[in-house]
């Protein structure tokens, strides 16, 4: 009896101490997490493109004509600069550039026949693969598989 309690505590001890030295792992020291790469910052806004100031400028129209007492002011400065009111000239569109064609015209074309289908072979008739399965499966006749067969393809 004296060896039976012996050997039990002795047991619960190594018991204890495996589990004790299981349960207790060390922490991993806590380090700040990593940020994740973020995509660098791209502007949204749409680009808004300003046209030229002399287009925007000979698009406005033409001012109200000055009052009298405006031009009676007036009379003694310099006359204005004269303004451009004639027609713009178009915008000049270039011309497509000519592809000399061949030096010969082509014949026309002939219609060509078509090919002649080719030959197919007889179709597969169920006796033939049921004789496939015989031969080659080693079906014995009789067999739940030669049975079906003949069912399934005809005999």
């Amino acid at each position: 009896m004296h060896r039976t309690s012996t050997t039990v505590k002795l047991l619960v001890a190594v018991a204890v101490t495996a589990l004790s030295g299981c349960v207790s792992v060390q922490p991993r020291p806590s380090a700040p997490p990593i940020p994740s790469p973020r995509p660098a910052a791209q502007d949204l806004a749409p680009q808004i493109g300003r046209p030229p100031v002399r287009d925007v400028l000979e698009a406005l129209p033409d001012p109200k004509p000055p009052t009298a007492t405006a031009t009676a002011g007036r009379a003694s400065a310099a006359p204005p600069a004269a303004r451009h009111t004639g027609p713009r000239a178009a915008p000049r569109v270039p011309q497509p550039r000519h592809v000399p064609g061949p030096a010969h015209p082509r014949p026309p074309r002939r219609a060509v026949p078509a090919p002649p289908a080719p030959a197919l072979p007889a179709p597969v008739t169920g006796t033939d693969v049921c004789a496939l399965g015989r031969g080659y499966g080693h079906w014995p006749a009789g067999s739940p598989q030669s049975r079906i067969c003949d069912r399934t393809y005809g005999h």
